[in-house]
Parts: C-alpha cells; sequence; structure tokens
C-alpha cells in the first residue's frame, strides 16, 4: 500500500504545495528566516503557535474530563424491569476515590486493547476499514432487531413523528393554532398523549425543529411515519458513514497502520456508539451528515486545481449545513471548520481559499433557515421566533430538586407562557436569570465548583451516554425479553456499565496521550512544515471537541447530546496508542542495542 511521507495513505490528489516540499527538505534557516520577517515563515509560525496553544487548552480539558471518569461514576435511577416506566433522568453520582478494582480493569484493558491491536494492525488498511464498517452495521442492526420497538416515549420524538405524519397524510388542520387547544375534550384530542402538544405550540416553543422533522418526513414517506426500526436502521447507516468519516479524519491526523488498528479497536469497542442508532432523534444522522461534509472540506487541500479546491470548499460546506438542519447544535462543527481553514489560510497564504469558505459558510447558513420558511408556507401559519437561545443557558445554569443540575425543567416553558411567547420579554427574563446564577456563583465558588462538578460529570462521567436509557425508550415487541432484558436490568446491566466506566477512563487517557503527542509535535514543525490537509483536520478536531465542551458547559446537559464530541476523540486517543507503541518499539530497540554493547565488552 503506498504511503506518504507522513505515513498516511497516498492519493494521486495530494499535491505538495510550497511549505509542503519545505517539509520534504528542511531548510536549517527556517527559524533564521522567521527572525529576518520572512512573510511565509511569519505565518507558517502564527498558524503553528495558534494551534498549539488550542491543543493546549484541549489537553487541559480532557485531563479535567479524565480525572472526573477517575472520581466520579454516574449511574442513572431506575426500576427493576425494562421499559420506559422503568427509567429517570435522576442519577446517583458515586463520588469516590478510584478503587484497586477500577484501576486494575483499567490497565487489563489497556493491555487487552494493545494485544488486539497489535494483531489488527496486521491487516491491511483497506481491508480493515471494510471488515470495521460491516461490523459496525451488524452490531448495529442485530441489537435493534433485539430490541424490536413499535413505539419510542421520547417527548420531542413524539412531537415530530406527528407533525411529520400530518404532513404526510396532508392532515394541514393538524397545525392550526385551534387545533386541540388544552381542555378540548374531543375524542380525537383526548386519543393523544398527554406529552405531545399540538403541532402549532410545538414549533411555537421550537421553530428550529422544523428542520429535525424533515428527516422524519423523508423517513416516513418511505417506510411509513411511525415505523421505529426502519428509523433506527437509517441511524445505524448513517453511524457507520461516520465511522469511516472518523476513519479519514484519522489519516489526515497522521495515522499509520498501528494508529488506524487502534481506531478501528476502540470505535468496534465503544458500546454508546453501537447503540447510539436506537435514539430515534436526527442527532446520529445530522452529526454524520455534518462530519462528512468536513472530509469533502478537507479534501479542498489535497487537490491539484483551484477549480477543484473551490467546488469541495462549497461542497463541503453544503453538505455541513444539511447536517445542521437536523441538529442546530452542530453549528459547532462548522464554526470549527472555519477556524481550521483560517489556520490553514494564514500558514499557506492562498487568501482566496478563505475568500470561498466565508462565503460557502454563508450560503449553508442561509440553507438552515430554509425549513422553517417551507414548513410555514405549507401550512400557512406563522410559528414566530420561539424561545430566545438563553433559554438554554437558562436551562444549563439552574438547578431545581429533583433534577440534575443543568438539566431540563420546564422553566422556559413557563416563561413562554407568561410572556405570551413575546421573545424581548422572554430575552430579559433569561438574561436576568443568567446574571443573577452568574453572580451567585462568583460569591459562592463552593457551590459553582460543585454545581459545574456534576453538572460536567452527569454529561461526560455518565458510562453509557444515556444510551442504554434510550434503548429502553419505548414498548418492545416481545417486551424486552432476552439479551436486552439482560443488558439492561440486573446483573447484565451492571457489568455493562462496569466495562463502559473503565472504556471511557482508558479513552479518556488515550486522548490525552494523544493530544499532547500531537501538541509535541506541531511545536516541531517548524523545520517540518505540516500539510494543509493536516493542519485542518488537527484544528477541526481540537476546535470542535472544545466547542462542544463549552457549549454544554452553559447549555442545557443531556449525554447523548455530548456523545458526539466525545467521539470526536478517538482519532486522538489512536494517535496516543500510536506513539505509544512507536516509543515503546524504540525503547525496546534501545535496551537490545545496549545489551548487545555491554555482551560485546564482556
Amino acid at each position: 500500500m503506498s504511503r506518504t511521507a507522513n505515513g498516511t495513505e497516498g492519493s494521486t490528489a495530494t499535491i505538495p504545495q510550497a511549505h509542503h516540499q519545505t517539509a520534504a527538505h528542511p531548510d536549517p534557516s527556517a527559524d533564521h528566516k522567521v527572525s529576518q520577517g520572512d512573510p511565509s515563515a511569519v505565518c507558517a509560525s502564527i498558524s503553528r503557535w495558534f494551534l498549539t496553544i488550542a491543543m493546549g487548552f484541549e489537553a487541559a480539558v480532557v485531563a479535567l474530563l479524565l480525572v472526573l471518569s477517575l472520581i466520579f461514576t454516574c449511574v442513572f435511577k431506575h426500576g427493576n424491569g425494562v421499559g420506559p416506566t422503568n427509567i429517570t433522568e435522576r442519577a446517583d453520582y458515586h463520588f469516590r476515590v478510584p478503587s484497586f478494582a477500577f484501576i486494575g480493569g483499567c490497565i487489563l484493558l489497556f493491555m487487552a486493547l494493545m494485544c488486539i491491536i497489535h494483531g489488527v494492525a496486521q491487516i491491511k488498511q483497506r481491508r480493515l476499514l471494510l471488515l470495521l464498517l460491516t461490523f459496525v452495521t451488524i452490531t448495529q442492526i442485530l441489537w435493534i432487531a433485539a430490541l424490536e420497538l413499535t413505539s419510542y416515549g421520547y417527548p420531542d420524538s413524539q412531537s415530530l413523528i406527528d407533525g411529520a405524519d400530518a404532513l404526510i397524510n396532508g392532515d394541514i388542520a393538524r397545525y392550526y393554532p385551534t387545533f386541540c387547544q388544552p381542555r378540548t375534550q374531543s375524542e380525537l384530542c383526548m386519543a393523544r398523549p398527554h406529552a405531545v402538544p399540538s403541532p402549532h405550540a410545538y414549533f411555537s416553543y421550537y421553530p428550529f425543529q422544523t428542520g429535525p422533522m424533515l428527516w422524519y418526513v423523508f423517513a416516513g414517506s418511505i417506510f411509513g411515519s411511525h415505523n421505529i426500526i426502519a428509523f433506527q436502521i437509517l441511524n445505524a447507516f448513517a453511524i457507520t458513514g461516520l465511522v469511516a468519516a472518523l476513519w479519514r479524519l484519522g489519516t489526515l491526523i497522521g495515522l499509520d497502520d498501528a494508529g488506524h488498528a487502534a481506531l478501528a479497536t476502540l470505535l468496534a469497542t465503544c458500546v454508546p456508539l453501537l447503540m447510539f442508532a436506537t435514539f430515534v432523534y436526527p442527532n446520529a444522522v445530522g452529526f454524520s451528515i455534518t462530519v462528512a461534509g468536513v472530509v469533502l472540506i478537507a479534501q479542498a487541500f489535497r487537490v491539484q486545481h483551484a477549480w477543484q479546491c473551490v467546488l469541495a470548499l462549497v461542497g463541503g460546506f453544503l453538505v455541513c449545513g444539511i447536517g445542521v438542519i437536523l441538529k442546530s447544535t452542530f453549528i459547532i462543527l462548522m464554526l470549527a471548520v472555519i477556524i481550521g481553514i483560517v489556520l490553514v489560510v494564514v500558514a499557506n497564504r492562498k487568501w482566496w481559499q478563505g475568500a470561498v469558505a466565508i462565503v460557502s459558510f454563508g450560503a449553508a447558513y442561509m440553507i438552515t433557515k430554509l425549513p422553517l420558511r417551507i414548513i410555514e408556507h405549507i401550512t400557512h401559519q406563522n410559528f414566530g421566533k420561539g424561545m430566545p437561545m438563553l433559554s438554554w443557558i437558562t436551562l444549563g445554569l439552574n438547578e431545581r430538586e429533583p433534577t440534575m443540575p443543568g438539566w431540563w425543567t420546564g422553566i422556559p416553558l413557563h416563561t413562554f407562557h407568561e410572556t405570551h411567547g413575546d421573545y424581548a420579554r422572554q430575552s430579559q427574563v433569561a438574561k436576568d436569570f443568567v446574571m443573577e446564577r452568574m453572580q451567585y456563583f462568583a460569591h459562592n465558588p463552593g457551590d459553582g465548583t460543585r454545581f459545574f462538578s456534576e453538572k460536567l460529570a452527569s454529561e461526560w462521567a455518565e458510562p453509557t451516554f444515556m444510551t442504554s436509557l434510550y434503548s429502553q425508550y419505548g414498548s418492545s415487541a416481545h417486551g424486552f425479553s432476552g439479551l436486552p432484558q439482560w443488558l439492561l436490568s440486573g446483573t447484565g446491566a451492571a457489568r455493562l456499565t462496569s466495562y463502559e466506566n473503565i472504556a471511557q477512563t482508558v479513552l479518556y487517557a488515550l486522548a490525552l496521550a494523544g493530544v499532547v503527542a500531537m501538541l509535541t509535535s506541531v511545536v516541531r514543525s517548524a523545520k517540518h512544515p505540516m500539510e494543509d490537509s493536516t493542519i485542518f483536520a488537527r484544528t477541526f478536531l481540537c476546535a470542535a471537541f472544545l466547542g462542544g465542551f463549552l457549549c454544554y458547559l452553559f447549555w442545557e446537559a443531556k449525554g447523548i447530546y455530548t456523545l458526539p464530541f466525545y467521539l470526536l476523540l478517538f482519532p486522538l486517543a489512536a494517535y496516543g496508542v500510536q506513539i505509544i507503541k512507536r516509543d515503546s518499539r524504540f525503547m525496546r530497540h534501545t535496551h537490545s542495542r545496549s545489551s548487545s554493547v555491554l555482551l560485546d565488552d564482556a
């Protein structure tokens, strides 16, 4: 298999640029050029140091999450059975010093992973990728088939299915403001689930949800509005595509055979990833599409001609825009793309690439606003502005019994009704609350530390990322018997959670090693400049993860929402394994040489 100089897969589209030629023939006077004010060297240095600072922040955040995973283990409270009536969004934190059994488990899992990776590394990369995609797809489908859900109880899913069903069946009257108003006693309205408001009420609260609803319309038009299994299988295929996209990003950041073997092993043993598809919501599809767009943008920096670069940039941003339509918070990924492109453009001084990217970003952002206009046009309704963005920060800073810090409460809905949907008044109420909470934390740092520690732990130190919970959030055709019953309740659930808890900690540790190693390589890249696509991929993974962390530090908390950003750590963890294996080989080689010298002297 062909390789480039940095150990990644070769490509006929890879064209060395001016500063890439420097990588092949290092210029001993590079530092002197910077000191003399050489424009290209100065720009490359600026880009490199911005990336270094960002990676330093990422290393600090991953180290924090590693500590949280060591001292916290969040476990959701539930009943003795399996199903929606036995689950809650309340957790026990289990704050304690890690036990010897836990530390031993982490060591054993690390050793087992290294043994598996050593064997897997013998498989050619293309064949390994095919095996990985096949395994991930089959495992997801088997789990979906084992659950065999016939309905789903997640409130947002129910509302979006209801709205999509009305559009598919041409029941536009369901969107009228007068449809099933509170305290309506008609037989039709009494038959609706209590937690499902009318479509007009729902989209008046959350007009941005018209985008995700289009996915339900797409799936429902083909398979039927209430076909839960079909929706989950579409999720499964999207997650398989996500795995392929993460593989490509891993290649771009510099993974070799050992690194790809590590990435394949880590992804194949990640239980939350393999259960993610059961969440009947467009998170998985939106994230997969957005990351696919990011990979296409990365290819813009590997092509030969300017027109190819422009097409890749424009196409990549349009794909990202489609992903953001399905989950609005993935705008974070698009912003991370812009940051990556800025650093690339500063390094290569091809300013036109930055201009194309900005225009493409603007076009993609405008696309994300189309679903609301389309649904309003079809239904002849005006849903208004809904709740302001600050409402979700209000949620993220709120603490009320019996919910966990920063988790959902009815405060924004209460404010919406109190203000009669007045956007300005809602914003003012939310702003006052946020300022009050920040002042409280400033004057009570102990409470602030406890609040954010528990909130972060519930998002990042809950080993299942809520995938076990959402796997049973519905009705099963066979009552969750067999494997689902064993894995989701009792002894089996405890064992699965223990494994996921250990695997989560090991992943954070490997990701920290990878980030530190990558930071070191960036610092040393003054004499060995990186390719544009490598700068972009490394910057994107760093900026996207930090963006997700900072967002959910203040935003409404939910582990299923942080899972996509957790998955961005996997290529970095694989890089950490790659460096560990390389350094261990170097140490063994050095030791063997030293031993042979001693024997010769003897």
